[in-house]
């Protein structure tokens, strides 16, 4: 069982772009281009290898088409993978049966490996749909297909990010990205302004009002993996600080609320992945 990863309905980001043979290649890199950026957003870069599937010469039953096609495309789509300078694998027996795919690969924590992104040159399905268009010389000609996801199933990338970042997530993918914890009730108030503040920047945020000592609240914070927590007492209230503890660096210290919010924002919206620190898990 492997939970997202198996799961019975998928969602799937998917673009299929009809192109003539002369623009096969620049849409192909735009594509690998529009992968890559998703992973490098995700921060999975580093954890994928990529694989040209090929056709199998020796069981043509499954495929389309005849050897001398399938050699042409697949010399066309290692010229572009070449072109952009991509480490990649060939692999046959892997192509869809209407042409060769770039398959974008992770390994889970099992160690198996499966395809989180694939790109597919289709040089087949337009002859099955009856799909032309017309050139320059005002002759019918059968067009390519490629068929392109830009992060995969949306289910399987979670299940991803959730074993990579072991819930963990960067902030701007947490449901939860700032828990505001006031130190007694008597700053209730105060906790209550700041969560509005916090809220009115599209920051994702709650208060923890409960009557428990504010060592317990930290503790469980952290336990719940919230990127940043804000203590509340006296000395914000009376100056407009909050005092930050983040999972990142432990305690920042007090900053002024506008400070805190300027910064968290610029971290949402560049989408960062920023590094824990030791002295964090020291306090873990």
């Amino acid at each position: 069982m492997h939970g997202l990863t198996r799961v019975r309905q998928f969602t799937i980001s998917e673009g299929h772009l009809v192109c003539t043979p002369e623009q096969i290649k620049d849409e192909f890199k735009g594509c690998v281009a529009l992968a890559k950026h998703c992973l490098t957003t995700l921060g999975l870069e580093n954890d994928v290898t990529y694989r040209m599937s090929k056709w199998d010469p020796n069981d043509t039953a499954k495929y389309m088409g005849t050897a001398a096609e399938w050699d042409v495309v697949q010399d066309a789509m290692r010229e572009i993978l070449d072109e952009i300078g991509l480490s990649y694998t060939e692999e046959e027996g892997e192509a869809a049966f209407y042409g060769p795919k770039l398959d974008i690969q992770a390994k889970n924590v099992y160690g198996k490996e499966d395809t989180m992104i694939t790109i597919q040159l289709d040089m087949f399905l337009a002859e099955r749909f009856d799909m032309y268009y017309i050139d320059q010389n005002g002759e019918k000609k059968r067009p390519y297909i490629i068929h392109r996801t830009s992060m995969g199933c949306y289910e399987r990338t979670l299940a991803w990010l959730i074993e990579k970042y072991a819930g963990l997530f960067p902030t701007w993918l947490c449901p939860e990205q700032v828990r505001v914890l006031p130190i007694s009730e008597k700053y209730q108030e105060y906790a209550d302004s700041v969560l509005a503040e916090l809220k009115k920047n599209g920051i994702d945020c709650t208060v923890d009002s409960r009557a428990e000592k504010i060592g317990k609240k930290i503790r469980e914070t952290r336990l719940d993996k919230v990127p940043y927590m804000l203590g509340v007492g006296q000395k914000e209230e009376e100056n407009g600080l909050v005092s930050v503890r983040s999972r990142f660096l432990g305690d920042e210290g007090q900053k002024p609320l506008s400070t805190f919010i300027q910064d968290i924002c610029e971290e949402i919206r560049t989408k960062a992945i920023r590094k824990i620190e030791v002295v964090e898990e020291k306090q873990a």
